[in-house]
C-alpha cells in the first residue's frame, strides 16, 4: 500500500487533473477518484516523481491522455483524434486516408506529435508528452495559457515532461 502523499501533492494532482481535463469538473473529479484508488494499490516507489506518471496513466489513457508504442503511428493518430474532439478540433494529418499503410510506413509517432503539437499551438493549446523511459509515447493536451502551471506542477511533482514539439 502507497504512502499518503503531502499536501503539496495532492495540490498538484489536483491542478494537474483539472488542466487536463480542460475544466471538465465531472471527468476530473472521476478521474481523481480513480487515480486515488490506484494509489492505494500502488507501491511506495510509485508515488514519486516519474513513477507516479504510470499511476496517472493508467487513469488518464484514452480519456484526457495517451500512451502508444512508438511504433504505433495508426494508435496515436486514433487518440489524439479523440483527445480533439474534446476541443471541437481537427488535426490534419496530412493525408486523406491516415490508415493507409504508405502513410503510415512513412512517418513516425514523434513526427506525428510534433506536427499535432505545431496545430494545436495554433488553436491555444499544447500537447504534452513524458519520458516513459522505453519505446512508447505519452503525454496529454492542456490550454497554452496553462503552459506556465503545467510546469510547475511538473516541478512540484518532479515529473519529466515536455512540449510535443520535443518528443522523448
Amino acid at each position: 500500500m502507497a504512502t499518503a502523499l503531502d499536501e503539496d501533492t495532492q495540490e498538484a494532482v489536483r491542478k494537474f487533473f483539472t488542466l487536463i481535463n480542460l475544466g471538465d469538473i465531472a471527468q476530473t473529479e472521476a478521474q481523481l477518484a480513480l487515480f486515488d484508488e490506484a494509489l492505494m494499490d500502488a507501491e511506495d516507489d510509485d508515488t514519486e516523481g516519474q513513477e507516479l506518471l504510470w499511476v496517472i496513466r493508467e487513469v488518464i489513457d484514452w480519456q484526457s491522455g495517451f500512451f502508444v508504442d512508438g511504433k504505433d503511428c495508426e494508435s496515436f493518430i486514433g487518440c489524439l483524434n479523440q483527445l480533439c474532439e474534446r476541443m471541437d478540433l481537427e488535426i490534419d494529418w496530412g493525408t486523406d486516408d491516415t490508415g493507409d499503410d504508405a502513410f503510415l510506413d512513412s512517418t513516425s509517432v514523434a513526427e506525428l506529435m510534433e506536427l499535432a503539437h505545431n496545430q494545436l499551438r495554433v488553436a491555444g493549446y499544447t500537447l504534452w508528452n513524458w519520458d516513459t523511459g522505453g519505446d512508447a509515447y505519452a503525454g496529454w493536451i492542456t490550454r497554452s495559457e496553462d503552459d506556465e502551471d503545467m510546469l510547475d506542477i511538473a516541478e512540484t511533482l518532479r515529473l519529466d515532461i515536455r512540449p510535443g514539439e520535443q518528443p522523448y
